[in-house]
């Protein structure tokens, strides 16, 4: 396998509203980001909202790029991305990395 780029993003917010409305403007306009990502070199993006903490308002984000050179084109969607909703107060965290082991399960193996 071709190592992949990962990052995963922790993205906390002030309140439930908050990250209701990011997540509401994100299914509107999803299929938009989502091919300007895959026509950068995204791979795939994988959205969670974290609920292990009580009165937390959080959500991972997983994204997995062709190569650093996708990485890169993506950086500048999400400053479009973010600029389109800096009204939205958050704290995002994210760490990269690369794809050393990826275990697909199913029913079949």
């Amino acid at each position: 396998m071709e190592p992949k780029l990962i990052s995963y993003t922790i993205v906390d917010f002030q309140s439930k509203q908050d990250m209701e409305l990011f997540l509401r403007r994100w299914e509107d306009r999803k299929d938009i980001w989502l091919k300007k990502f895959k026509d950068a070199g995204m791979l795939s993006n994988i959205n969670t909202k974290i609920w292990d903490k009580e009165n937390i308002f959080r959500l991972g984000r997983i994204f997995t790029y062709r190569d650093d050179r996708s990485f890169l084109n993506c950086q500048k969607i999400f400053r479009q991305f973010e600029k389109e909703n800096s009204d939205i107060v958050r704290k995002i965290s994210s760490s990269r990395g690369i794809v050393l082991d990826d275990n697909q399960l199913s029913s079949s193996n």
